[in-house]
């Protein structure tokens, strides 16, 4: 005798509940996200992972971080992690599970999506190795709030850079900073072509200062500290300037060349201009 389905009017041989098979899936998921999002911390140095307040080495502590913000609603027979891609900032892994609801229902397959906050930060042991060694620090601010954007743009950067010499040529880490990032490095040549390639990359400001740590005379060991101000707009882009919006045109040397929408006039403002008065 075939019966109907409760939700979806169907006819079926199998009731559940009241629901036909693929309702049922439906409204009794096999895998369920406990966690808006999982926090992934790892060592740029030695490569441990943060977990339960621990570093630990080891290549499948990642995966267990991912598994465990899943509740199992089903009987599970296997779980494996299809999609899943480390950079900085909010990234989905995709987990794929297999199993079943109810015993009058064949395996299946389920996937849920895993929301992954990545970011990297120095373990205490590899902390402490690090901290004799810092000669450099390239800071690197926005006048308008930096986003994950602009901000995997400039790891990027660095990351290209540090690795064009020997491994982990003068890398230390890079660290989050009030309105920026701040790169340390145990090489200034290092610093400089970071900022170098920040500058050729993004309209900017390079400042330049150095500092004496210790000792004094050709002894000295100074540490170089580069300011670079990033103004992140470009062709297209509508801001305000000194109380007036600009449509900008288009950016070389230095200099923006920007449309004044109020007098329909073209003019140049440099950089250094919007970094003062700020848009």
């Amino acid at each position: 005798m075939r019966r109907v389905c409760a939700l979806c009017g169907r006819e079926t041989d199998i009731l559940i509940e009241g629901l036909c098979p693929d309702c049922y899936r439906k409204t009794h998921p096999l895998v369920r996200v406990k966690r808006d999002f999982v926090g992934i911390v790892r060592c740029p140095s030695c490569g441990a992972v943060l977990y339960r307040g621990k570093w630990v080495k080891d290549n499948k502590v990642i995966e267990k971080l991912i598994l465990e913000s899943l509740d199992y609603l089903g009987k599970v027979s296997s779980t494996s992690i299809e999609s899943l891609e480390l950079r900085y900032g909010l990234t989905t892994a995709i987990v794929r599970v297999r199993g079943t609801v109810h015993d009058l229902i064949k395996e299946y397959e389920e996937e849920a999506p895993v929301k992954v906050r990545y970011s990297e930060e120095l373990c205490p042991r590899c902390r402490d190795m690090v901290n004799e060694k810092e000669r450099a620090i390239v800071q690197v601010r926005s006048i308008v709030p930096i986003n994950d954007h602009l901000r995997r743009l400039v790891i990027d950067i660095t990351r290209k850079e540090a690795m064009k010499g020997e491994e982990r040529s003068g890398f230390l880490r890079i660290d989050d900073a009030q309105g920026g990032l701040d790169i340390r490095l145990s090489d200034q040549g290092m610093a400089r072509a970071i900022a170098y390639r920040i500058h050729k990359t993004l309209p900017s400001r390079v400042l330049e200062s150095q500092s004496v740590v210790k000792g004094r005379g050709d002894k000295a060991i100074t540490k170089l500290t580069i300011s670079v101000v990033v103004v992140p707009v470009g062709r297209g882009s509508v801001i305000m300037y000194l109380n007036k919006p600009y449509y900008v045109l288009g950016y070389s040397q230095g200099t923006f060349r920007v449309l004044d929408l109020l007098s329909n006039e073209t003019v140049n403002v440099r950089v250094g201009d919007l970094i003062r008065h700020g848009i």
